[in-house]
Parts: structure tokens; C-alpha cells; sequence
């Protein structure tokens, strides 16, 4: 876990990610985050986390989820990430940040939300320049790379999909067209990831993701479960595997693949995480455990999150997203 690691351009302390996790410390219409919003991050620096993927930022106003979102739909928005890049760099010179771009498409708050299956090519133009414009301002605020959010329901996932994706055009399931025009939008302004969900070897959507990584080449790859549509994920039983997709993370080794792989989901303990490090993964995502502790990896705090799932719950009622177990500790 705290071997370093070579991304592109960048070096990574060590092997954790801080996988996106809203936080729910932003405006909800306009998307500019609090002064809580600044300490959470400042605090995350200070457990010496390698990699920290930010919560998804809306690309535009028309593909904002519906919550209290971080925005970088706008050039005003660059000040807010920069200075969230400052503050974190002043506590932990070796951080490295990842801005995560996203677009919710058909699960967006907005009535005059963007369905992919009844979207105009128009319309879809728009949303690649969008995300190139959104990959611009990230640069402009100090990110190491970006991540583009490709899992279901939003946008991207939807377009991937051939569950959701109905469209009989050169923008169907089977081409990646859109999926491929945002690729090509940021390429060569910062390094690019990709998240992308999958639960299993025989599940639809991790074919596709052994389609999309022979297809492309990004600089690292994010793989997460599980494939539930619905905005509160219930507990997932793992099925006697040691981690969520742990059966896929040993199936990718296999493939040779030349980006870093990050695996994400159930994740408690830095001994969990090296189960799958010693399996091919070249990176470990936690999230929900670092609500419950920011830095657990340097006090090696082995406490599990209960999956209450109130840390969620509280999100989409448009409450901070934290850990209610921590909250009654510290009272």
C-alpha cells in the first residue's frame, strides 16, 4: 500500500485513493462550495492519502445531480478549485488531485435535463465542449489529472450501456461515439482517467469494460460496483470474494493493460486493500471509510463503516454527507 506509484507525469506517494465522494458542502444551485467544504479537504491532506479524486463537478448546468453538487460549469468556478488545491498543497506538498467531470444526464435535477436517447446531436456537441472547456478550468486550478465519470446512471455510463443506451444511431451502445468525442475533447490538457462500474465477470457492463480498455488508453482506469441505479446503495453481498470485483481485478492482470488500475468498493482496512494490490490492482479506493476516518492510514484505525448508508441518505436530503458514527464519537 505505501509503495510509490507513477502516473503519467505525476508521482503518487503511495497506492490509496480517496475515491470520490460528494461531500454535500455546496450551493445547490449554484454549486460554489462552503468554508466546510475547504476543512474537509484540509483534513484529508493531513491523512496522507495518495491520490484524492474529488467529488463530481457538473460540467454544465444542465447535467448537475440532485444534491448540493460542486460545480466547474463556469470560468467563475476555477477560483474554488484553485484555492481548494492551495490549501490541501500547504498542508501536504506530495498530494495529487483529481478533478472528476461529469455530466448526470437523464438523472439531472434540471426539467430540461439531457436524455441521451432523445438527446439532439446538437445537444451532444454542446456536452463535448462542455467537458473540454471543464478540463481547461481544472488545469487553470492546479489538478495532476482529471477523471471523467463514465459509470450508469449519468451521461456517459448511460451512452456505454447497452441496458440504457437505445439509440439506433452512430451514437449507440456499441460504438462509444460520445464516450470517444469526450476522450478526444480533453486529451492532452491533463492526464485523464476514467471511472467505469462493473459487479462481476458475467455482468453486461464489464464486458464492456474489457471492450472500452482494448479500445482506449487512458492513464489509469477506475472500476467500481456495484451496478444499482438507485441513489441510496443497499449492501452488496460480495459473494464470498474478498472485495467488491475482486474476480475482474485478477481478470484485468491477466490482460497485460499498461494503465494503472484502481479498484474501489468494500474497502475497510490497508490490509484489505493489499489483498487486492497483490491480486493486480495497482490502486485502492476508499470511500465511505474515509468519511469514517480521514486517516485511518497513518493511526491505523481498523473500525468498519456499519453501510447504515446515512452518510447517503443525508446527502440527498440535501444535508452534509458524513459519517454519523464518527458525529456520535465526537459528541
Amino acid at each position: 500500500m505505501f509503495n510509490k506509484l507513477q502516473i503519467s507525469n505525476f508521482e503518487i506517494e503511495n497506492r490509496s485513493v480517496r475515491a470520490a465522494t460528494a461531500t454535500g458542502n455546496c450551493d445547490k444551485l449554484t454549486g460554489i462550495p462552503d468554508q466546510k467544504f475547504y476543512d474537509i479537504y484540509e483534513s484529508l491532506s493531513r491523512g496522507h492519502v495518495g491520490l484524492v479524486i474529488f467529488e463530481h463537478a457538473f460540467v454544465s448546468l444542465r447535467g448537475k445531480a440532485d444534491h448540493n453538487q460542486l460545480g466547474i460549469h463556469d470560468d467563475s468556478m476555477t477560483q474554488y478549485h484553485a484555492k481548494v488545491n492551495q490549501i490541501m498543497r500547504a498542508v501536504n506538498d506530495k498530494i495529487r488531485t483529481c478533478c472528476q467531470l461529469a455530466h448526470a444526464g437523464a438523472a439531472c435535477s434540471v426539467e430540461n435535463k439531457i436524455n441521451l436517447n432523445t438527446a439532439s446531436v446538437q445537444e451532444l456537441d454542446e456536452v463535448v465542449q462542455q467537458y473540454k472547456n471543464a478540463a481547461i478550468r481544472a488545469k487553470s486550478a492546479g489538478y495532476d489529472c482529471i477523471q471523467i465519470h463514465a459509470s450508469n446512471p449519468f451521461l456517459l455510463g448511460q451512452s456505454i450501456s447497452p441496458q440504457l443506451n437505445s439509440r439506433s444511431d452512430s451514437y449507440n451502445a456499441q460504438d462509444f461515439k460520445l464516450f470517444r468525442q469526450v476522450l478526444d475533447s480533453v486529451s492532452g490538457i491533463l492526464p485523464i482517467g476514467v471511472k467505469i462500474q462493473c459487479d462481476g465477470l458475467d455482468a453486461e457492463n464489464t464486458t464492456v469494460l474489457f471492450k472500452l480498455l482494448k479500445e482506449f488508453k487512458f492513464h489509469f482506469v477506475e472500476i467500481t460496483g456495484s451496478n444499482q441505479i438507485a441513489p441510496v446503495r443497499t449492501k452488496v453481498d460480495l459473494n464470498g470474494d474478498q472485495y467488491y470485483n475482486q474476480k475482474v481485478i485478477m481478470k484485468l492482470k491477466q490482460m497485460h493493460l499498461d494503465q494503472p488500475i484502481i479498484v474501489t468498493g468494500g474497502f475497510q482496512t490497508v490490509e484489505g486493500a493489499n489483498i487486492a494490490l497483490n491480486d493486480g490492482a495497482d490502486m485502492v479506493g476508499f470511500s465511505r471509510k474515509f468519511l469514517r476516518n480521514d486517516k485511518f492510514l497513518i493511526d491505523g484505525d481498523k473500525l468498519e463503516c456499519k453501510k447504515c448508508n446515512q452518510c447517503f441518505k443525508n446527502l440527498f436530503d440535501y444535508k452534509e454527507s458524513c459519517c454519523v458514527s464518527r458525529q456520535a464519537k465526537i459528541i
